[in-house]
């Protein structure tokens, strides 16, 4: 499979052309930014179900100029390689996109759903472009061979040629700033040796000292893989370290004059074990936000029911707090009394505070708390991301919690709201119900009719909110597995294509 003879001039030409090839869509790029393949991640097999970007991956054009000059490094090692690349090249990369996207689904939708702990948002985000990664699993697997001649050999100790190796490795790794996929570069090279060292001599016409000698080069393949993942590993714990540390988040400021940017809108009505403590799911809830209420984010807390004896209690406890809370006593004959009718009266109540509304407002049920402080800057990253503009909400928790939906939208949906809660609905009884959890995730994806379309809707890669009431549910009968839905879970949309994902 791969001869150890001397190199022809064909070959290196078809090295250079390949080499070539490599670099040149980073000219068209540069030239015309519209034409450029996409990056390869897994998330494009397993969801979108598309396969051009797993074969045109070589060629796709990086975003960061690190990636570029990885790709000048990879061309410049490709044109004076003495062995022909291209279709081993092309073998490894197979083996290597087909492991990282089972990979991704094991540690994001599989096993990552139901272990949190072992879930990864990189293990099927991270982009790869170029042959870095396979490059690397060809040389990890022959070594620097092909470029020291006899007298070299004697002056570059197998040490030197294994440290040149690594380094070169490591260099094409962060250049591209792809751990995970250059880390299963170094696990296929282990595995495909086996193949290799088969197809590459026959028992029939195998002296026993190349025997061993395959041996002794396989025990270096393998020191090799390992010691280049623990260097993987250890680069990616103090970068990320030092970057964290760094980092320093802020909620934006409206661009609407004094009018807050977010406010906290904290949905309460009452449960079966209802009572006036501080311990109560509400004031627990109240609790965790209240720490990062300022001019910029404001907490209401807001109820349809007129006797709701936590909701009075956590009232009368904080008084003395910059929190609003609001009981809505209207009557409506007209309509079913349920989470449709809720939902529409505390938006209406949210845009109807004139020049106090805020920017965006994050829907909560009282049994959601955020999670410390790590949550919290998974709610900064995503309103940050919402300032860019285009976009009109966010989603940070699961079922009707942690939905972030812009001020513009607030009148469409109480509309929304209100005719599926009439009594004398005027939907036709062939459209699908809906919950209002549901109605509002699918105006946010610009799935609905009324909202705008093609919206892209930006979500944490982990929830950042807890659940603290699965065994006390609002609706009669109705318990939820306690240790479901929790700090850290997979968010459910995790993966699907028509969102932006803020890794946490």
């Amino acid at each position: 499979m791969f001869p150890r003879n001397s190199p022809q001039p064909g070959l290196l030409k078809i090295n250079i052309v390949f080499a070539l090839s490599l670099v040149l869509p980073l000219v068209i790029s540069f030239l015309n930014p519209a034409r450029r393949f996409a990056q390869f991640t897994p998330q494009q097999l397993i969801y979108g179900k598309d396969i051009l970007p797993f074969i045109t991956a070589f060629w796709a054009s990086p975003t960061r100029i690190p990636s570029h000059l990885s790709r000048f490094f990879q061309a410049a090692v490709v044109a004076c390689f003495p062995q022909a690349l291209p279709v081993h090249i092309f073998a490894f990369w197979v083996v290597i996109a087909l492991a990282r996207t089972l990979s991704g689904f094991l540690l994001c939708r599989s096993v990552g759903r139901t272990y949190p702990q072992l879930f990864s948002h990189w293990a099927l985000y991270e982009t790869s472009s170029g042959i870095g990664p396979a490059l690397t699993a060809y040389l990890i697997m022959h070594g620097a061979w092909p470029w020291t001649n006899s007298r070299l050999q004697k002056y570059c100790s197998d040490t030197m040629k294994l440290l040149t190796i690594i380094c070169s490795c490591l260099t094409l790794c962060w250049l591209d700033n792809a751990p995970w996929t250059y880390s299963m570069a170094s696990i296929a090279s282990v595995v495909l040796w086996p193949l290799q060292a088969t197809n590459t001599s026959s028992p029939q016409y195998h002296p026993h000292h190349l025997m061993a000698r395959d041996t002794r080069r396989l025990r270096t393949v393998i020191q090799t893989a390992v010691l280049f993942l623990l260097l993987i590993l250890l680069v990616h714990v103090i970068l990320a370290t030092m970057v964290l540390s760094k980092i320093s988040l802020h909620m934006p400021t409206s661009t609407q004059g004094t009018r807050p940017f977010l406010e906290i809108l904290i949905l309460s009505y009452p449960r079966s074990n209802d009572a006036a403590s501080t311990d109560s799911l509400l004031s627990q809830t109240i609790s965790s936000y209240l720490p990062y209420i300022d001019s910029n984010t404001v907490l209401s807390v807001f109820t349809h029911s007129t006797a709701h004896a936590s909701f009075t209690q956590a009232k009368e406890h904080y008084a003395q707090t910059p929190i609003t809370f609001y009981t809505d006593t209207d009557i409506h004959i007209d309509s079913y009394s349920g989470q449709h009718l809720h939902v529409a009266e505390a938006f209406r109540w949210a845009s109807e505070k004139g020049p106090s509304q805020a920017e965006w407002v994050m829907l909560v049920e009282d049994d959601f708390p955020v999670c410390g402080e790590w949550g919290w800057r998974g709610i900064l990253s995503v309103m940050n991301e919402l300032q860019r503009g285009g976009k009109y909400g966010g989603f940070v928790g699961t079922g009707g919690s942690g939905l972030i939906i812009h001020r513009s939208l607030l009148p469409i949906l109480t509309h929304i709201m209100r005719m599926h809660a009439l009594q004398d609905s005027p939907i036709p009884p062939s459209v699908r119900y809906r919950p209002a959890d549901i109605i509002i995730q699918d105006c946010l994806g610009g799935k609905d009719l009324l909202c705008p379309r093609n919206s892209t809707l930006v979500i944490t890669s982990r929830l950042v909110m807890d659940h603290i009431g699965g065994s006390a549910s609002t609706m009669r009968g109705r318990v939820y597995p306690a240790d479901r839905w929790k700090c850290g879970w997979r968010h459910p949309f995790h993966g699907l294509t028509q969102v932006d994902v803020v890794p946490v």
